[in-house]
């Protein structure tokens, strides 16, 4: 099992070690010494594929790694960012937040996922599990022209902040 967790970094290389461990069913809950799990590294690496592939077959959305982040937590983080081996983060933030992954779960910092998101793709807040575990869904607002911002959310305007 010593290229486990690479069967979901380098699905970009290579689909057929996921696929593989995915067939197998079995320990694909598991977590390395920092807690991240297959999930985590396919979200983390942007590979929408593999992050689909896992949770059609059954994995968590909801395991934490050392730091109380979820996949959805590293997807939001990384998109973006040109630090990764993929490039499909908005896509799997999209994705899990579709298959109900929770967006109230907070990591060791304070932070909910979404929070994480770049200015630009905030927009992305969607039919989302509430705290409460009910469905919710974001409201947009324009408030100037050209941005929006969450309703319940406080912004405010560049003419008035002088």
């Amino acid at each position: 099992m010593a290229r486990f967790f690479e069967a979901a970094s380098e699905f970009d290389l290579d689909a057929a070690p996921l696929a593989a461990l995915i067939s197998d069913g079995r320990y694909l809950s598991r977590a390395d010494g920092d807690g991240l799990t297959l999930l985590h590294y396919a979200a983390r690496e942007g590979h929408a594929a593999a992050v689909r592939m896992l949770v059609e077959a059954g994995v968590s959305l909801e395991l934490q790694d050392r730091d109380g982040r979820t996949p959805l937590h590293l997807a939001c983080l990384m998109c973006g960012k040109r630090a990764s081996r993929g490039t499909a983060h908005a896509e799997i933030v999209r994705f899990l937040q579709l298959s109900h992954a929770m967006t109230s779960t907070q990591d060791c910092y304070g932070y909910r996922p979404l929070a994480y998101l770049p200015a630009e793709v905030k927009a992305l807040g969607i039919e989302t599990p509430s705290v409460d575990g009910r469905g919710a869904r974001w409201e947009m607002q324009e408030v100037h022209k050209g941005g929006v911002v969450l309703q319940g959310s406080v912004a405010v305007a560049a003419e008035f902040a002088q």
